[in-house]
């Protein structure tokens, strides 16, 4: 029996055949545009998505040499936040709103002023956002009348892709709580917000739990997408939800590190996890589970930056920046590119090198970018461990991994073993994770995770490495300190 994950992400969308042992057959990708505006917008065109999902899933499915009637089941992983108002037929009215569109900073503020601040992120798991729903939709009627007066329904992506399948709207708790319009201590959309986004219910899709039969694909959908009419769809989650389980994290305890232009950390807990410095709870695939999400804005998008800049490849920095940890010792990278993402929150936080001398060069800097976003990645799970919550394990995925050098690195500065997925589209895996326990493949997700997930190498810290970059990272919250003052 074989199984379609299907990712429609921000970029692109990848769709992968997969079996029970969560060996990859095949792959397909196809990447769309982002389309930026001069007031801050951050757009896509939705008909892409399903362009991209056809074109990845008829890829696969020649790249794998299986036949359309093997496939059992389908689910996705998506972006979430990215909103799109449609008409009755579920035709795009305008272009899609990202979950990176800033156009409705005055309506943000508003909701601040009507809802509070705090009142959002204790609804919604998520600080009030000009990307999304209250914000955009309230501009939208204020900016774009037309469109407003025409809306049918307001639909994120894994509403559109669900339609375009199975002719039915559905959405899980993951993405229905980054639409910053649905209560995830109630379960339901929250009717509060709604009326400051001033929409009505009947416009939103119905909300099922993550992992629930949607339906099956349309005679025209299969046609389309090359599968056989019947095959049976399974309700998606947001992608780093997906990537949590994916790559294992799915009890107590378990942390997800995605390394990619952001590196985001989702931690798995029994309940969920409310801060002053505002991590994102909301709630996780697996019954009874919460996951906990904070994001370091600029990580792998630093390194891409200097790496362009002093013009070597990766596999050469890689190896330079190995040799330099002596020579780099009083070098303190802070590596804020986009201003401070969590624990800081802090917009006007800027990219700083402390220590810099002379006879440095591109490859000390290098090791001290790597070591300034190891070292945030630490404040992540010291914010996190001062919740109560109990880190076990921290599984990392994404584009870091690449590096041996900079994953063990990472778990020197840490001081938590590391595990590497062995598959690099985790995203996937846990898309085709949700259709497997649907489908009766697999009793849980426990159970899915030791049958599926595959591990490429395991890294625990080395005594004498650990407690040099201990005494390092006191000295690099020193430097914050007096960074923050400037």
């Amino acid at each position: 029996m074989l199984i379609f994950g299907i990712d429609v992400g921000t970029t692109g969308t990848k769709a992968a055949i997969i079996d029970e042992k969560g060996c990859v057959l095949g792959k397909g990708y196809q990447e769309y545009s982002l389309i930026t505006t001069p007031e801050g917008g951050v757009e896509q065109n939705a008909e892409d998505w399903w362009d991209a999902t056809v074109y990845a899933v008829r890829t696969a499915i020649k790249n794998a040499a299986v036949s359309p009637g093997d496939i059992a089941a389908v689910s996705f992983s998506t972006q979430g936040g990215t909103t799109v108002a449609v008409d009755e037929k579920i035709r795009p009215l305008r272009n899609a709103d990202t979950w990176m569109d800033r156009k409705a900073q005055k309506e943000c503020q508003e909701l601040c002023q009507t809802i509070g601040e705090d009142s959002v992120y204790r609804k919604t798991g998520w600080q009030p956002n000009p990307a999304f729903d209250p914000a955009k939709i309230r501009r939208l009627k204020s900016q774009e009348s037309e469109v407003y007066k025409k809306a049918a329904y307001y639909l994120t992506t894994p509403e559109y892709i669900a339609y375009k399948m199975t002719g039915r709207l559905a959405i899980d708790p993951t993405n229905a709580a980054m639409r910053q319009i649905f209560n995830i201590n109630a379960g339901a959309w929250d009717q509060a917000l709604l009326d400051f986004a001033q929409i009505e219910p009947r416009q939103l899709p119905e909300v099922l739990p993550t992992g629930e039969e949607i339906g099956a694909l349309t005679n025209e959908a299969a046609e389309i997408l090359g599968l056989l009419p019947g095959v049976r769809v399974f309700n998606g989650a947001h992608d780093q939800y997906c990537a949590a389980i994916g790559s294992g994290a799915v009890n107590t305890g378990d942390m997800l590190l995605s390394t990619g232009t952001t590196w985001v950390v989702v931690g798995v807990t029994d309940k969920p996890l409310f801060t002053e410095n505002f991590l994102s709870p909301g709630i996780h695939p697996c019954k009874g589970k919460y996951g906990n999400i904070a994001s370091l804005r600029s990580a792998g998008s630093a390194l891409k930056w200097l790496k362009s800049l002093c013009r070597e490849d990766f596999a050469t920095i890689d190896a330079e920046a190995e040799k330099r940890r002596e020579s780099a010792q009083n070098l303190l990278y802070y590596p804020y590119y986009a201003g401070a993402g969590f624990p800081h929150n802090n917009d006007r936080l800027n990219a700083c090198v402390m220590g810099m001398e002379l006879r440095h060069d591109q490859f000390d800097l290098s090791l001290a970018l790597m070591e300034g976003v190891a070292f945030e990645t630490r404040q992540v799970l010291d914010a996190f461990a001062e919740t109560g919550g109990r880190i076990s394990a921290l599984k990392m995925v994404g584009g870091a991994t690449n590096s041996p050098f900079w994953s063990k690195l990472t778990c020197n500065i840490t001081g938590c073993g590391i595990r590497l997925a062995k598959e690099p589209d985790t995203c996937c895996v846990g898309a085709a994770m949700l259709a497997a326990v649907g489908v009766g493949l697999y009793k849980d997700f426990d159970s899915a995770v030791n049958g599926m997930v595959q591990y490429a190498a395991d890294y625990l810290p080395e005594e004498e490495t650990a407690a040099f970059y201990t005494e390092k990272f006191e000295r690099y919250k020193k430097g914050l300190s007096a960074l923050k003052n400037i």
